[in-house]
């Protein structure tokens, strides 16, 4: 029997007469589970691939591939060590700021607050910043007293722009009565929206020197080194303590930094997968299920078939190809309905929020503005692979037992 052949039949065996309502019910209820199943693989890949993304996009935006810190209060010889990073290969720029910790006093509250101090030609180089800024602009920047915010720094405080705020340093100064610590009002001439919550959230930015000041540190104390390759950092760092060889500073990497965050994000991505994998599992059985009624249900054809000459492979093969259909079907399906919701996650995340009127998506709580997406194709080869496999092996064994039917024993009582 042809291959042909045996394809007409598995189709029609696809679609149900009268009398066999239920055996379709069962195809039917097996490809929507394969449709869910595959949909759900691709939408929640796509979100663990888009917070991956979007969370490493920030983090080097807003920061640096690499920083070298201190071990003391600040590194003296700042010049020598950026003059030596410039003759790397790998180092697009580097450099030097001020870092330190502070509370800032507004209106409505007092928050915590990382003092960062930058100088404006080495800011501007920061696209994550000025291209978010939201209120005022950066041309009085170098301005003492002026200082930028994050956009939810401001919203917490209570303050808008061209408004006043106090900061308290962490560090003290010896007066007549006795230690105090040192503070100092500001003038908030830029307000700005990374997308990343945290950042936006506990950051000011003002000039080095007003840093230094306020601060009560003698020189930098810390320099950023942005490289052409980031995912290399962990490499360039050891060639960069091998180059600088200065044990008095030390170097990190975005990945090393970030390590513990990241590797959480790749267990609950492994863990998702394997959890939603079960549900094409379970559709796969009821491909199983389907396909024992449809033998059953044929068994007269079989036997018919057989005595026409047709073997057991291809009395296999159009069960197969049956099944086959239910789980091609269900995974082309899904993969549209998975890549359809995720190329749309954010806009569906909205339009139920406004809905329901209930937060889905809690900034503070998973550190981005918004529920980022990001469609790989090798996911959506692999999603689609998993399913197809699965499917197939689904098949195998009633397809067995239909071909292993005997003719004679079914024809006995006709």
């Amino acid at each position: 029997m042809c291959y042909k052949f045996a394809s007409k039949v598995g189709f029609r065996y696809f679609f149900a007469k009268k009398n066999e309502r239920f055996v379709s019910f069962i195809s039917k209820f097996s490809l929507i589970g394969v449709m869910i199943g595959v949909a759900a693989l691709i939408v929640v890949m796509s979100v663990m691939n888009g917070f991956r993304a979007e969370l490493a996009k920030n983090i080097i935006g807003l920061n640096s591939d690499i920083t070298i810190t201190s071990i003391g209060r600040s590194i003296g010889n700042q010049d020598t060590i950026i003059e030596k990073l410039s003759k790397e290969s790998f180092v697009d720029n580097a450099s030097s700021l001020v870092i330190g910790q502070g509370l800032a006093v507004g209106p409505r509250t007092s928050v915590g607050v990382i003092i960062k101090g930058v100088r404006l030609s080495d800011l501007a180089k920061k696209h994550q910043i000025t291209n978010n800024i939201i209120f005022g602009d950066l041309l009085q920047f170098n301005d003492i007293n002026n200082i930028a915010i994050g956009l939810e720094l401001a919203n917490n405080l209570g303050i808008r722009l061209g408004d006043r705020v106090k900061i308290i340093s962490s560090q003290v100064i010896s007066t007549a009565f006795g230690s105090m610590p040192r503070t100092k009002d500001f003038i908030v001439a830029t307000i700005f929206s990374t997308g990343l919550y945290d950042f936006d959230s506990a950051t000011i930015l003002m000039p080095i020197e007003t840093a230094l000041a306020l601060l009560s540190i003698e020189n930098v104390n810390m320099i950023e080194v942005h490289s052409n390759t980031p995912d290399n950092a962990d490499i360039y760092v050891q060639e960069l303590y091998k180059n600088l060889d200065d044990n008095t500073i030390n170097i990190t990497s975005w990945q090393t930094q970030y390590a513990q965050f990241f590797n959480a994000l790749k267990v609950e991505r492994m863990a998702m997968f394997t959890i939603l994998s079960l549900i094409i599992l379970v559709a796969a059985f009821n491909i199983i299920s389907s396909l024992f009624m449809l033998v059953k249900d044929k068994t007269h054809d079989i036997a018919i078939l057989r005595t026409m000459g047709a073997s057991k492979g291809d009395i296999m093969l159009i069960f197969v190809i049956n099944g086959m259909m239910i789980g091609s079907i269900g995974t082309f399906l899904g993969v549209v309905l998975g890549y359809s919701f995720a190329a749309n996650i954010e806009n569906i995340r909205r339009f139920l929020e406004k809905m329901t009127g209930v937060q889905l998506f809690d900034y503070a709580l998973y550190f981005l503005m918004h529920l980022p997406s990001k469609i790989e194709m090798s996911n959506l080869i692999g999603v689609t692979a998993l399913s197809l496999i699965l499917c197939f092996l689904a098949t195998i064994y009633p397809a067995y037992r239909a071909a292993s039917t005997d003719p004679v024993e079914a024809m006995r009582y006709e």
